[in-house]
């Protein structure tokens, strides 16, 4: 029974995300802890973003944000695999560019896009052990799924590598990533980008079942790369628990100019049992 249930909503999520864009979940920050052997993880968020811009483009606006999705599937003692993206990106267009580098093409005051594939692999290194803190390397890759007409794409594939780490403070937790990432430029040819990323949240519970949440992350790198800009962002809430399904609620920040000026992400997060190991036949003597 659990392994069809696993594959229903499978290859429901597929259809549903199968072009998708973006590192997604309600909070950015990863978990340096690893799914255990055939657990499955099943994240499915919603955002509403003001003030959000495109330099390659032009455009500004409002961004609603639909299926901002992750499937993690615990593959090992060490090792988990995800899956990440976004089902629909809609951009109420307020403003344009005179003479963008790359001009979208459509028509009208408002444009959509199904968005990148991002497919990631988390190899744990070491638990939590007492003054050491967890910590796991991360590599992902996002594919270029999301093109120029729509205004909303770079065409370009991009790699990244984090070191994930996580300490406990009592019932509060810190959680931290930092790595590199290799962005292709969208406007010279066979040049890239390699900005560090970064992200630091703190999980804080008050009541119960019931945390709050705050996180910083962006990515910095040389200045006034056309396309590869840098970012920052904060973003803060409450996580609560009913029955087995975990809710985000959360407000965003931007403080670059090609973040969001703010918004607000729902989220709900499900995880079940998919498989289990094989275990080794026992020999009778």
């Amino acid at each position: 029974m659990l392994r069809y249930r696993w594959i229903l909503l499978f290859a429901f999520w597929l259809a549903t995300v199968w072009n998708a864009q973006g590192q997604e979940r309600a909070f950015l920050t990863d978990e340096a802890e690893i799914l255990k052997t055939g657990w499955v993880r099943a994240e499915f968020a919603m955002e509403f973003l003001q003030g959000q811009s495109y330099s390659l483009s032009g455009l500004s606006g409002d961004l609603m944000r639909l299926g901002v999705s992750s499937i993690q599937v615990g593959i090992g003692e060490y090792a988990e695999f995800e899956i990440s993206g976004v089902a629909k990106d809609i951009l109420s267009v307020s403003g344009r560019a005179a003479q963008p580098p790359i001009p979208a093409t459509f028509t009208g005051t408002s444009t959509s896009d199904f968005g990148d594939l991002i497919l990631g692999t988390k190899i744990k290194f070491f638990g939590e052990n007492g003054l050491r803190p967890a910590m796991t390397f991360k590599f992902a890759v996002e594919l270029p799924n999301a093109k120029h007409d729509s205004g909303l794409g770079t065409d370009e594939t991009e790699f990244y590598s984090t070191l994930l780490f996580k300490k406990s403070f009592g019932r509060s937790q810190v959680l931290a990533d930092v790595g590199l990432a290799i962005l292709g430029s969208p406007v010279l040819q066979g040049r890239q980008t390699d900005p560090l990323t970064y992200s630091v949240a703190t999980i804080v519970p008050v009541y119960r079942n019931i945390n709050l949440v705050a996180e910083i992350s962006g990515r910095q790198g040389p200045p006034n790369r056309l396309g590869n800009e840098n970012k920052s962002q904060a973003r803060a809430g409450i996580r609560f628990w009913t029955g087995k399904i975990r809710w985000d609620l959360g407000a965003v920040a931007g403080f670059m100019p090609y973040d969001p000026k703010s918004g607000i992400v729902v989220g709900a997060t499900y995880e079940f049992q998919a498989f289990q190991r094989n275990q080794p036949p026992v020999t009778i003597k």
